[in-house]
């Protein structure tokens, strides 16, 4: 049976759902900058011929691309579950999301190995550094968007039984979605960015 929510949050609910959203937020801004600066000196970096060749982009970066992309769409579907609280759907598409997120690393190493077989490795051209280095960091965020998928499949796996731990959910939900699908747009700007950025 499914639990119940009230069609509208209380005000304990807005709060939290407020103050997460700005912590995510803030991380966010930060994040964003980050990857802002590195990819100006990527491109910067590509206008100087010394050193610096084109690498190779393995054809699986366009499937990991679309298993991300994927995983955004599961997930919010999920998310929609929730609210009509309908928490064993939510449970089913957010583990697709999971296991989309796990794929799409796993992609990511094997694109990994293949560049680093055509001999282009991180010594002998610069390219290759931003490729492992921008690949290499969003991946690491998107483990840490797993472990907050992690959480929600801990917390729905079983129908939840009092409204403080519903609620609860509801918020943690909000802010795994605001950073999950922040993720994907991130690596579709990455990977447009090595894809199209020419000497």
């Amino acid at each position: 049976m499914n639990p119940t929510v009230g069609p509208l949050p209380d005000k304990r609910e807005r709060d939290l759902n407020a103050l997460y959203r700005m912590g995510i937020g803030t991380t966010l801004v930060f994040v964003t900058v980050t990857f802002a600066a590195l990819c100006l000196v990527f491109v910067i970096r590509s206008r100087v011929p010394f050193n610096w060749q084109h690498i190779y982009l393995p054809p699986i970066l366009w499937f990991d691309t679309a298993l991300l992309a994927a995983s955004s769409v599961t997930y919010e579907i999920g998310h929609r579950k929730l609210k009509a609280a309908e928490q064993h759907a939510f449970f089913r598409w957010t583990e697709a999301s999971a296991a989309l997120g796990v794929l799409f690393l796993a992609g990511q190493f094997v694109a990994w190995w293949q560049v680093l077989s055509t001999g282009q490795l991180v010594r002998n051209n610069p390219h290759s550094t931003f490729f492992f280095l921008l690949s290499g960091m969003h991946g690491a965020h998107i483990l840490v968007g797993l472990a907050g998928l992690a959480a929600l499949l801990y917390r729905t796996r079983e129908p939840a039984s009092g409204p403080r731990w519903q609620m609860n959910t509801r918020v943690l939900a909000n802010a795994v979605s605001l950073f999950w699908h922040y993720l994907d747009l991130l690596w579709l700007i990455l990977f447009g960015m090595l894809l199209l950025v020419r000497r």
